[in-house]
């Protein structure tokens, strides 16, 4: 019985290489390190020579010795099984995909909630009148918004600290399945953008009412809570599979998310100009700008 996936990723560790380092010293990619850790492919010969040298230990030790697991000490001990996510690639894997569901999710309910709460606004306005009151709901899904930003940010990032290195053990059955229901989301998320954009402008047209025109702001914002919601989730959910931009994002030179702050920041220009200015005709734009703004300032970190 050959143990060679744990024993690589432990010796790896113990010998201060990174996948992507010991990918260098060996002169493949890093995608082949995190196959050889999850048990997807073996190295060839060659390699496997190549990989007791680097990390120090024999053909046995590396293949056939059962992993080891830290004593109290803190020194290996062979011989016996190791526990803890990080020593087995497929259980690592798995609870990286947990969090990274939960993550979007986290983050595609903020966005919504501060969407959701700009047509409260509305609707509030509509029963009440004019009030301070009607900002009340707004404040609280903005407070629910910003939570959830913030713990999930911070979740992230604790797991990126934690695990900077995940093993590819994606089933690519299930990543082809994926890639179509994210084409096929975006561009329903898209498609109802512009909708929700056609009937706000048909609604609004249809008579000078100002009850017509905040209900149709109410509902175009629940229409566009949804849409942006579903890009957030899908672009995330998306990310997931670049386990390459996660090793990078974990490192020291990794980017800041700036969606949240955007998406808020829209919201307070939207307030101000409705508020003080009275022209929430046309603020709405500020949501799809910031959209687009989110893109291309992810985009940019990236490159």
């Amino acid at each position: 019985m050959s143990y060679f996936p744990e024993n690589l990723s432990l010796l790896r560790r113990r010998a201060g290489y990174t996948q992507e380092s010991l990918a260098e010293a060996l002169n493949v990619s890093r995608q082949a390190v995190s196959k050889w850790e999850s048990g997807q492919t073996m190295p060839e010969a060659d390699k496997l020579l190549a990989l007791a040298d680097l990390l120090g230990c024999t053909l046995d030790q590396l293949m056939r010795e059962a992993p080891a697991r830290e004593s109290r000490a803190g020194a290996d001990v062979p011989g016996t099984v190791a526990s803890g996510p990080e020593s087995e690639g497929p259980v690592l894997y798995d609870a990286y995909v947990r969090h990274m569901n939960r993550f979007a999710c986290m983050m595609a309910g903020g966005v919504s909630l501060v969407l959701l709460g700009v047509a409260f606004v509305f609707v509030c306005y509509q029963l009440i009148g004019e009030s301070v009151l009607i900002t009340l709901p707004l404040f609280a899904c903005l407070g629910a918004a910003v939570f959830l930003f913030v713990s999930g940010g911070i979740s992230h990032g604790d797991f990126q600290r934690s695990y900077p290195e995940i093993p590819d053990c994606c089933d690519p059955k299930e990543r082809a399945q994926f890639q179509r229901l994210f084409r096929t989301g975006i561009a329903g998320a898209v498609a109802g953008l512009l909708a929700d954009a056609a009937l706000l402008v048909t609604l609004t047209a249809l008579g000078p009412a100002d009850r017509a025109v905040v209900w149709a702001a109410a509902l175009f914002f629940v229409i566009l809570a949804f849409c942006v919601g579903t890009l957030v989730l899908l672009g995330v959910l998306h990310s997931k599979y670049d386990l390459e931009e996660y090793a990078r994002a974990a490192g020291p030179d990794k980017g800041r998310d700036w969606g949240g702050a955007i998406m808020l920041a829209a919201t307070a220009l939207f307030l101000l100009a409705g508020f003080l200015l009275d022209l929430w005709h046309i603020a709405w734009v500020v949501f799809p700008i910031g959209g687009i703004l989110c893109a291309i300032v992810d985009t940019l970190r990236k490159k």
